[in-house]
């Protein structure tokens, strides 16, 4: 059935339509018209603001049996205007369409700030920025605080396309498939050369109907994700990793939804598009918290100034009273001179090493995690350490 085309609402009385058909099924079939092109106009304005002309209307074809269901129907009509304005252009990585200018060249494609987040369109169809501290206070988000911790969160949210489109007009793009956003990622921050950065990390339709993951940040951070395979053990390489892998699940997405019938799959793509930006948000937080976790461990080993040549050294000169066993870890101590302690293995196995400062030792003696060691198997436990260390016997 074909809609959207000049037909008088009901045939001439004299046509062969009337002659072969019943009166009342013409007076039904002129309900029906009327009806499909009451359609077609609400379509066209809701897609663009502007009525249906014969033009934008002429290549409308509405399937309809007994089966579709009213909003299959519409969301064919609905299609169909939204991609007749629709802009043909090449998706731009790394930078939001501005209907307001017509491209994505302009200055308003990316934030002007580093810690700038993309947070919708203006009425005019001009991409707006916010800083993510305060895009998430305005999310009603009360994790913010943790940003400014003296060890900060890396935080990431979920938006949806309904708040990103919420005051863009009609007729600058709102549902136009040049650059449809179905939801995205904020997320921040990242420290890049002493400077706070956040990102926007987008599911977005062009109007082939592709789906992309286009990543916005400032070009500093955007500098750093692509220099951070080579640095895996970084923030910004963690966060790299997981964008990665969202690229590849957005990819596979896309090649589902290209071969779609989407009439009735389109609930069940969005959601797997929702699921996998749920993902990212949940993953990008995690690899903060590695990253912290790791810090945290660096920054002790470091401030322990671990002396970890010394452990055969005061192994070997150890006497029974410098030998303990760690109740709680099930290790032995060696305590060393200068508040060196050493931890092996029942089996003679290095563990690890570190200073001890002030009495550190003696609370840990006292509190009874440290009690001497079995004087009858020192001589056995330490020929089990030369044993271990063969590189740390004296030449």
């Amino acid at each position: 059935m074909a809609a959207g085309q000049e037909h008088p609402a009901v045939p001439p009385p004299d046509g062969e339509a009337s002659a072969a058909c019943p009166a009342h099924l013409v007076q039904a079939a002129a309900v029906a018209h009327r009806a499909l092109q009451d359609l077609v106009q609400a379509a066209a304005l809701e897609s663009s603001g502007r009525a249906a002309d014969p033009p934008s209307a002429a290549g409308l074809h509405l399937h309809w049996h007994p089966g579709v269901s009213p909003a299959e129907l519409a969301a064919e009509a609905f299609r169909h205007f939204s991609e007749m304005s629709s802009v043909a252009r090449v998706f731009t990585s790394g930078r939001a369409y501005c209907y307001a200018c017509g491209g994505a060249d302009c200055d308003h494609a990316i934030p002007a700030l580093a810690g700038e987040v993309f947070t919708g369109y203006e009425s005019t169809g001009r991409p707006c920025w916010q800083e993510f501290f305060s895009f998430l206070l305005e999310l009603g988000d009360e994790r913010t605080d943790r940003l400014f911790d003296e060890q900060p969160e890396l935080l990431a949210r979920v938006v949806g396309r309904t708040r990103l489109v919420a005051t863009q007009l009609r007729t600058f793009g709102r549902n136009s498939f040049t650059y449809r956003v179905w939801g995205q990622v904020v997320a921040g921050y990242l420290q890049v050369k002493g400077t706070r950065a956040a990102l926007s990390a987008q599911i977005v339709e062009d109007q082939r109907h592709q789906l992309h993951l286009q990543v916005l940040a400032a070009p500093r951070l955007r500098e750093a994700l692509a220099d951070a395979p080579q640095d895996q053990h970084s923030a910004c390489g963690r966060v790299y990793d997981a964008i990665a892998e969202t690229r590849r699940q957005t990819a596979a997405l896309g090649d589902l939804w290209q071969h779609a019938n989407r009439r009735e799959q389109d609930d069940e793509t969005r959601e797997k598009a929702f699921a996998i930006l749920r993902h990212l948000a949940h993953s990008i937080e995690q690899k903060g918290r590695q990253q912290w976790r790791r810090t945290q461990h660096a920054e002790l080993r470091a401030g322990q100034n671990r002396p970890v040549h010394k452990a055969f050294d005061d192994m070997v000169a150890a006497s029974v009273q410098d030998v303990y066993t760690d109740r709680f870890k099930q290790s032995v101590i060696v305590a060393g001179r200068s508040g060196r302690v050493h931890a092996f293995s029942r089996e003679g196995r290095h563990i690890t090493s570190l200073m001890l400062a002030g009495d550190e030792f003696d609370r840990r003696v006292s509190r009874g995690r440290y009690v001497h060691y079995d004087v009858q198997n020192l001589e056995a436990f330490r020929a089990s350490v030369l044993a271990a260390l063969p590189a740390a016997k004296p030449v």
